[in-house]
């Protein structure tokens, strides 16, 4: 029997096993419903989150005011004046300033432009595969997968290396106020590292406009200076802090993390890949439909609507789960299978869809194939330790493991 608390203790306990039963449940039984434990709607069926991705206008991202108003009175003063909680930001916002903050960099991050990176990226995937300890067990989460993801961003987007240790603080402190929730104690302390890194990223943006290199900061800053892009120079800090450090740092290494997984966890996946590099999309696109890190994402209704046939007041927080999507039977038959060939592939919502579709995804894509590439070269009897505890990432929107335990 579903139940607000049976729900939100299953969402809140990180890497349940009764994850994807919860969520069948729901998309059975009640496939839009109010959780008044986690104070949202849960909207769980293929359908009906296809419908509210493809809708910005009704069903806005914007929720940065909402993540800002859990925080005491001093946190919020700080965060107010931050371009990452304030600027218009792709992630967050919806028309026209979404369209106007995307299409200058659509050609960098398009499939082609992804192309023209991949050289690079295999490179940095070939070093990073060297510097893995040599005696297993490895945990390929610290040793190889968080690395891998940080150097590439570090790399394309034109940050100093010598400043790799600063930019993961900098970073923590804003992945912790969106996606986690920082102790009480240390709020302050990480609302004031993220000011400190909106002078460092202004200053690398000054000093690239002096100096412009091969790098996606000194793209932005000449088409901005050539009108070519219509930023300010709060929206340039915005897009660095959140797009680029926020949601390439952590994301990236999970979903190569999840490949790892979904490949391993049955050796003739593994096999095949080695057998056959062309078979490598199917495979990727199948672990993250199947085990994608995101469980999903969260809209708010800018007016009172119906979702599914049930009537939602505006102002209502959705958090839209394309996990439970992507294994909905109505649109993915045998849905818990892993299938490689499988049909409708292409409806896959693990990298979204609609307005917000991910900016990234043929970056992704890419890093997860260099990285997997470079490791099974070196390794290529890679497997999973056996009888391993599995642990996951605390987040509660994330289903990634916090640790792979392999050997060879």
């Amino acid at each position: 029997m579903l139940s607000s608390e049976s729900v939100a203790a299953t969402f809140l306990s990180h890497g349940s096993a009764d994850l994807h039963p919860v969520m069948k449940s729901l998309r059975d039984e009640a496939p839009v419903f109010f959780s008044e434990d986690l104070h949202m709607w849960i909207v769980s069926r293929y359908d009906d989150v296809t419908e509210i991705l493809k809708n910005a206008e009704l069903f806005p991202a914007s929720t940065r005011s909402i993540i800002m108003s859990s925080y005491p009175p001093e946190v919020r003063e700080v965060l107010a004046s931050t371009s990452t909680f304030t600027a218009p930001n792709m992630g967050f916002d919806g028309s026209p300033a979404h369209e106007r903050l995307r299409k200058p960099v659509v050609p960098y991050f398009s499939a082609k432009g992804a192309r023209l990176l991949e050289p690079r990226i295999e490179e940095i995937a070939g070093l990073r595969a060297e510097e893995v300890p040599a005696e297993p067990p490895v945990d390929l989460v610290q040793a190889y997968a968080r690395p891998l993801a940080n150097s590439v961003v570090i790399a394309l987007a034109g940050f100093p290396a010598e400043d790799h240790d600063r930019i993961l603080r900098y970073h923590r402190a804003v992945n912790e106020f969106f996606f986690g929730r920082p102790p009480a104690h240390l709020q302050l302390d990480y609302a004031h590292d993220l000011l400190e890194w909106e002078q460092y990223l202004s200053a690398l943006l000054a000093a690239r406009r002096r100096d412009p290199r091969d790098d996606l900061i000194s793209l932005l800053t000449r088409k901005v200076a050539r009108g070519e892009a219509d930023y300010t120079e709060q929206e340039l800090i915005s897009f660095l802090s959140f797009d680029v450090v926020t949601a390439g740092f952590r994301p990236t290494s999970f979903a190569l993390v999840t490949l790892f997984d979904e490949l391993l966890e049955d050796p003739r996946r593994w096999q095949s890949l080695r057998e056959d590099p062309g078979c490598f999309d199917g495979l990727f696109s199948e672990a993250l439909r199947r085990s994608g890190p995101a469980l999903g994402v969260f809209r708010m209704t800018a007016a009172d609507t119906e979702v599914g046939g049930v009537p939602v007041p505006a102002g209502s927080v959705l958090w839209v789960m394309t996990a439970s999507a992507n294994r909905d039977e109505r649109r993915f038959p045998e849905p818990d299978a892993f299938d490689p060939h499988r049909p409708r592939m292409a409806g896959s919502l693990h990298f979204s869809q609609g307005l917000h579709y991910c900016l990234g995804a043929n970056l992704a894509r890419i890093v997860a194939r260099a990285g997997v590439s470079a490791l099974m070269r070196r390794h290529p009897g890679l497997r999973l330790v056996p009888g391993q505890e599995r642990v996951y990432e605390p987040s509660i929107n994330v289903v990634a493991p916090a640790r792979l335990l392999v050997e060879w």
